[in-house]
């Protein structure tokens, strides 16, 4: 037998070149398709059902890719034929497509990655990745996270240019302005500290700074102000909004649960208020572009256990409170909130970036603890409400020496039950709770009432007048 292996044939030498050649062209093809990025996950996942009016669009690489071949062109949601307008992220390895108003309810779209779209190396998807989902007809909001006020958080008022005031105006709470002087507070009867960095007014439980008062009281309100505008700015640039346009801007008779809101427009709440209804944990975020107007007895009513502190209302133009309009929150305003005559914030502060304008007004900051230089309260105790008698909201204060499950509720003569205004834990502290009479669901007439503190075993009761 011949050795092929020494004297090989011209037809075993054909065959090898031909093996030769197809394994290269395997290993070619092979290493390319592998070199090749493919899409590893979406969300939602392929003919999906049932898919949140909110949903964002997602798509999970195997491989990190140039986040400049990620864009609206490369990925592109359609309903039918007609184009969803969005914008679109990259991070990590997964790009995201956020429709810029909520998808319509039960109907089928359709998102697409096309082959524009590359890997660091320039390698681009083989075949357009194409799925489809449905939608169905509702919404799923997460709370946001909250707004740091910062040291702004110190003030129930902080304007930029001047607060006023004309009549009996109450306020329980800090005032302070910067970088106008202490003459841009009128109409409050300032009455200066022998330090002179404070000043304090029959008008306002709390103290009144103003930027020419004596050091350090300058610095504080830099820095107080500085992260007034750091909060503004935090909660003006939040992005994916749960809700967007919503009611185009007319939110009376409406109830609004936790989320982030955007408004191009104004924001209008009329006679028949507004009802802000979640837990304690929840946060709301209202983005207006114009202005925000309260209107005349206009009441924003918290339930289910909201807090004012968790609600932001950050508003580009001016924010109006109409006449013995009832109003909660923190208001993040870039340029004035004017309170009209009888008008009320509850719960609230008023953060303004250029001015402040109250006429007879009440005004209480959020539920607060504070201990301070490490001195906790050292027994329970429940003091007198102020002001007493009032109309139509007073404060109530009290001390807790230690943790406990805290109850106030407020009855009428009879014992009747006409108010719960805490029921959940609370940590030791001095607490400041706000009672107003236009936010009570049974009409109130003037008279006496009764205020119960429950925490833990204390239990103490006082008495205070509405005086209408």
């Amino acid at each position: 037998m011949k050795n092929l292996t020494k004297n090989p044939s011209p037809t075993l030498i054909s065959w090898r070149r031909f093996l030769s050649v197809m394994l290269t062209v395997v290993f070619m093809v092979t290493t390319s398709t592998l070199a090749q990025p493919s899409i590893s996950a979406t969300n939602p996942v392929n003919l999906a059902t049932g898919v949140a009016l909110n949903q964002k669009i997602s798509a999970t690489f195997n491989v990190p890719m140039d986040a400049s071949t990620i864009t609206v062109a490369t990925f592109t949601l359609k309903i039918g034929i007609a184009a969803v307008s969005g914008f679109v992220s990259y991070s990590g390895t997964t790009a995201i497509f956020t429709p810029a108003s909520n998808l319509t309810a039960n109907a089928v779209y359709t998102a697409t990655i096309t082959t524009g779209s590359k890997d660091m190396s320039g390698n681009a998807l083989a075949n357009n990745h194409v799925w489809s989902f449905t939608t169905g007809s509702s919404v799923v909001v997460t709370s946001p996270p909250m707004v740091d006020l910062g040291t702004a958080g110190d003030f129930v008022l902080l304007a930029k240019t001047g607060i006023s005031t004309t009549g009996t105006t109450q306020v329980n709470g800090n005032l302070g302005i910067s970088p106008a002087a202490a003459s841009f507070i009128t109409g409050f009867g300032l009455i200066a500290d022998a330090t002179n960095t404070f000043s304090s007014s029959s008008l306002v439980t709390g103290k009144i700074y103003a930027a020419d008062y004596t050091d350090p009281t300058p610095a504080k309100l830099i820095t107080a102000i500085g992260d007034m505008e750091t909060a503004y700015t935090n909660a003006a640039g939040r992005v994916s909004p749960d809700f967007t346009e919503l009611y185009t801007g007319d939110l009376t008779g409406k109830t609004l649960t936790r989320g982030l809101y955007k408004w191009s427009t104004g924001v209008i709440v009329s006679a028949g208020g507004v009802t802000i209804s979640g837990t304690a944990s929840d946060v709301w975020i209202f983005q207006i572009a114009q202005n925000l107007n309260v209107a005349n007895a206009a009441i924003v009513t918290l339930s289910g256990g909201a807090l004012a502190s968790n609600v932001f209302w950050q508003v580009a133009g001016q924010v109006t409170i109409g006449t013995t309009a009832a109003m909660q929150g923190i208001i993040l305003c870039k340029t004035q909130i004017a309170m009209s005559t009888g008008a009320s914030l509850n719960n609230g502060r008023a953060l303004a970036q250029t001015a402040i304008t109250l006429d007879a007004n009440a005004i209480t900051a959020p539920i607060v603890t504070s201990v301070e230089k490490d001195f906790a309260p050292q027994t329970f105790a429940l003091f007198q409400n102020y002001p007493n008698p009032f109309n139509p909201s007073t404060s109530i204060q009290y001390t807790l020496e230690k943790a406990a499950q805290v109850s106030l509720k407020v009855f009428n003569v009879l014992g009747n039950e006409v108010a719960t205004l805490v029921n959940i834990r609370q940590e030791v502290g001095s607490y400041t709770v706000p009672f107003n009479t236009n936010q009570v669901s049974v009409g109130l007439s003037s008279g006496v009432y009764f205020y119960r503190l429950e925490a833990g075993s204390f239990v103490a009761t006082k008495k205070l007048i509405l005086m209408k």
